[in-house]
């Protein structure tokens, strides 16, 4: 039952981002860690990645609203965020290229919102298409990826019965998917392990 109280805290004092077409920026890119999933009855242990985009819709208390989405750490042709990377940047994903998600930190993108119910019955905001932004959009500083985290922690304590929140909760953001170049991590753009021009999109700005 306990998850039933979590749940109507949450949605208590939470309204869902408005629904329609939005100009949105990433704000956050959070490694969920290993996450439990089922699919086509089995359940299996898979590394799982939220995006958080920040809009110029505001809250009750004046705040910017944001919405996220959970995808499955992988950029494999038909994984979703592959799919949703390629239409955020309005250009597909090639074999063999590889992407820093920490680059999508502040790039900009069109959002298209829909208001769906989970199995609660709670309206939830639901990011049904991405496509290259339409006008820039600047982070607020409202958004606390550390206080993301720590809900995020005790939310996955609670789920598994630990006393303790998960040990790499309020790590620093590091993209959660592995890289065959050793180099890839590195921030600086100049070593590139590919010339900027072949996978580097300044509108979009990753």
């Amino acid at each position: 039952m306990s998850n039933m109280v979590l749940q109507c805290k949450d949605s208590g004092d939470f309204k869902p981002h408005p629904e329609g077409i939005h100009p949105a920026v990433c704000v956050d890119v959070m490694d969920l860690g290993l996450v439990e999933t089922e699919f086509q009855g089995q359940k299996k242990m898979v590394n799982k990645v939220k995006l958080v985009f920040e809009s110029e819709q505001k809250t009750e208390d004046g705040k910017n609203c944001t919405v996220s989405k959970n995808f499955t750490a992988s950029l494999h042709p038909k994984a979703k965020l592959a799919e949703f990377l390629g239409k955020w940047r309005g250009r597909p994903l090639v074999p063999g290229e590889t992407i820093d998600l920490a680059k999508l930190l502040g790039a900009c993108c069109t959002l298209v919102i829909s208001h769906q119910q989970n199995m609660t019955g709670k309206t939830y905001a639901s990011i049904d298409a991405v496509s290259k932004p339409t006008k820039k959009v600047a982070a607020s500083g409202t958004y606390d990826p550390a206080a993301a985290r720590q809900r995020f922690a005790e939310w996955k304590a609670k789920q598994t019965g630990q006393a303790q929140p998960a040990p790499n909760a309020a790590a620093p953001r590091t993209s959660p998917l592995p890289s065959p170049q050793s180099g890839e991590g590195v921030p600086a753009k100049s070593n590139a392990a590919t010339p900027p021009p072949a996978d580097f999109d300044p509108e979009v700005g990753f």
